[in-house]
């Protein structure tokens, strides 16, 4: 009877395997992605009820634009930055590494 084929996984050599294993398992949370949550959460509650609320006048112009205008583009510029620092601090981790 003929042995059952195990694989490429087990005819690599041993160090090829740890790599291997550790881009398969899902990687841990890091504090950059914990802080990216965060901050994408309290951007979502700025931006309705409870939050808006503060910023929904009309009355000062920031650059031309209406206090509640102004108050939505800071918040899209702020979710912009966190998600651009989320890439770069990932980028530099790379997929393996914890």
């Amino acid at each position: 009877m003929r042995k059952p084929e195990f694989g490429l996984y087990f005819r690599m050599k041993k160090n090829d395997r740890n790599k291997n294993r550790k881009q398969l398992l899902p990687g841990s949370i890091r504090p950059a992605r914990i802080s990216f949550f965060i901050v994408m959460v309290l951007i979502s509650l700025f931006l309705v009820w409870p939050g808006y609320t503060f910023f929904s006048s009309a009355t000062p112009l920031i650059f031309g634009f209406p206090l509640s205008f102004a108050w939505i583009i800071f918040c899209t510029i702020a979710g912009f930055i966190a998600l651009l620092t989320l890439y770069i601090s990932d980028k530099k981790t790379g997929p393996g590494d914890q």
